[in-house]
This record gives C-alpha cells, structure tokens and sequence, in this order.
C-alpha cells in the first residue's frame, strides 16, 4: 500500500513528464521534413519547437491567440507570411491544417535563424526572438558573437522554453546519430 502512494505521488510530482512521455513525437515526420527543408532548417530542430509549443496537438490554441503545431500567432508570425508572399492571411481554423501551420512557422524560424547566424548560439537567440519577439532577443544577444545566450534571457518563461527546446533538439539528434 505504501509502495503504491509513493508511485501514485511520483505520478503527481511528475505528472508533465509522465504526460510527455506519452506525446507521439513523430507524428507529422514528413509535414516537418517538407516545411524544414524548404527553408533550410534541422527537421530535429523543428520538431523540438512543435514538441515545447504543441506536443505535436494541431488543434492546440495559445493563451495569446496562438494557433496550430507552432502556435503561431495570426497577427504576429501569419501577418507577417502573407505580406512577405502576398497573400491573404489565413483564418484561424485554416492554420490548424499541420502543412500551412508549419510553412508559416517554419518560414518564420528561419527569418530568425537567418538573422542570428553570426552568432555562435545564434539558434538559442532565434528560439528567444520566436518566443518573446525580436527588439527582446536584440536585448539578449551577447556583446560577443561567440558568449552565452540562455543567461541573458531576462525572461524566466523564455529563458525556460529556449533551454527546453535546445535539450529535447540535442536529444533528437543523438537519437539521428543512433541509427
């Protein structure tokens, strides 16, 4: 009896963990080897993104408006896609389809990758700009190009989602490395 209190605990404790382990992360593979290599990114990397802002849940709505795999935002990151394409912005419900969500959010990735790749951590001041904008990512980046990031970030929540998406990103491709 009590060796079941103690698991039943544990359980509770680590609920996040025990309710990650049960994420099918390779759902959507070939969506995400599509919209990466369009634009030119690790598929490994974008999928850690899908995994810390959706767990791979399509339908999954942010607190802030975001939508879809990459949760992301139809006045921030959607905006921005159509005007660079010159297209309508897509409705709420269209960005819950993964191949239009990842299109746009990886699209969106790599304009910040593209934008930080001077720097040695240039993917962690990407994953910050994605997540807290990009005058806060300005605000983080080292005074040298090669310095730590993840310090810098002033922002718990970021500082957090940044480390989160770097470990399961590391985790990914040891995973590649491995078959």
């Amino acid at each position: 009896m009590l060796l079941l209190l103690g698991v039943v605990l544990i359980a509770v404790l680590r609920r996040d963990d025990v309710s990650d382990w049960m994420v099918d992360d390779t759902r959507f593979d070939a969506e995400i080897r599509r919209a990466a290599g369009q634009y030119d990114l690790d598929p490994a990397l974008v999928r850690a993104v899908v995994f810390q802002e959706s767990r791979f849940d399509p339908f999954a709505r942010g607190s802030k408006g975001e939508v879809g795999l990459m949760q992301v935002l139809p006045r921030g990151a959607v905006a921005d896609w159509a005007r660079v394409k010159r297209r309508k912005g897509p409705g709420t419900a269209e960005l819950t389809d993964p191949v239009l969500n990842l299109e746009i959010g990886c699209w969106f990735l790599a304009r910040a990758i593209r934008r930080w790749s001077g720097y040695r951590h240039g993917v962690e001041l990407a994953l910050a700009q994605y997540n807290a904008g990009a005058s806060r990512a300005e605000r983080w980046k080292p005074p040298e190009r090669n310095g730590s990031v993840i310090d810098r970030i002033t922002i718990g929540s970021t500082r957090r989602y940044v480390s989160r998406i770097m470990t399961r990103y590391r985790k990914y491709l040891e995973e590649e490395s491995g078959r």
